[in-house]
């Protein structure tokens, strides 16, 4: 008899839920764990400090207990903005997790399969950026600590190398999901945050595409990953690309335009002055190819209130 299917996934907030869910409705007769990084969600469910000096020795304590053969971990920051200073949060994050892994291999522990979500983000931008990014685009090699926006995505670079490194070196399956900027649902994210700014502006001259995905569409995007045993590197957009005009208008917004130099001070942490001028596309033909990922919410549904 084939041994049960195990999954556990690491969360920080109400998408470690919703996965779940997904996951069980796929197939019932699959084990989910969900581990909460502090606190937790609801009473009774399992959560870590990742701050904690005890923290990599819990996890593998876990690990061991449970042996999961795929884990997946939704706990990266998907904001420049929250949690606070996200890029020492995130670094930690995988830091523990690889320090838990370690350890239950030394202890005879089984190494799952990992699949983590990152963003869109770590391609970065510039005037020189190709105008689609697909999967095989080279990722920066230097940083510019320029405004938290960049700060957040060499986070989130460093973060992918270590957890890939780390994945190659023991030679098990890793798949990594970067996702466009999430609307409709209860995480923030670059646009949403932008959105949601007390002083959006624009910059005179300049109106970038944008792409969002929807919140249902992306936890679907997870649990197919997680089903087809995603070991790649994908890109999840949503349904269309839209100018930072439109965006704004359909969500009611108002950003004036200002020129360069004071855009660029007066831009929010959310969004900074290079990707309001540049373009910031990713290709999501692949996901759709791998995975069978065709996302279904138009953005109106992207810009309407969650429930």
């Amino acid at each position: 008899m084939a041994a049960r299917e195990t999954i556990l996934v690491i969360g920080r907030d109400a998408l470690a839920h919703d996965v779940v869910r997904a996951l069980v409705a796929q197939a019932a007769d699959r084990r989910v764990v969900v581990l909460h990084i502090t606190p937790a969600v609801a009473a009774g469910e399992r959560s870590i400090d990742p701050a904690s000096p005890a923290c990599a020795r819990e996890l593998a304590d876990l690990l061991l207990e449970i042996q999961p053969t795929t884990l997946v971990l939704v706990a990266l920051s998907q904001s420049p903005v929250t949690p606070p200073q996200p890029w020492a949060a995130d670094a930690g994050l995988a830091d523990m997790l690889v320090s838990a892994l370690d350890r239950c291999a030394e202890l005879g522990g089984r190494a799952p399969a990992l699949l983590f979500l990152t963003s869109t983000a770590v391609y970065g931008v510039a005037q020189s950026s190709p105008i689609v990014f697909d999967e095989r685009s080279s990722l920066p090699r230097e940083s510019v600590f320029a405004s938290a926006h960049a700060r957040w995505a060499e986070a989130l670079r460093a973060v992918e190398r270590r957890l890939v490194t780390w994945a190659v070196t023991t030679r098990v399956r890793v798949g990594v999901l970067r996702t466009a900027s999430v609307l409709g649902g209860p995480m923030d994210s670059p646009v949403a945050a932008f959105l949601a700014a007390a002083l959006p502006v624009r910059v005179l001259g300049y109106d970038p595409p944008c792409q969002v995905i929807h919140y249902d569409d992306l936890v679907e995007a997870i649990a197919l990953a997680v089903d087809q045993q995603c070991g790649e590197v994908l890109n999840l957009v949503g349904r269309s690309v839209v100018p930072l005009s439109r965006l704004l208008a359909i969500a009611g917004v108002f950003a004036p335009p200002l020129p360069g130099p004071v855009a660029d001070r007066l831009a929010p942490a959310a969004m900074d002055g290079a990707h309001l001028r540049w373009r910031t596309l990713a290709d999501g033909r692949r996901a759709t190819a791998l995975l069978g990922f065709r996302p279904q919410r138009s953005l109106e549904d992207c810009l309407r209130a969650p429930k």
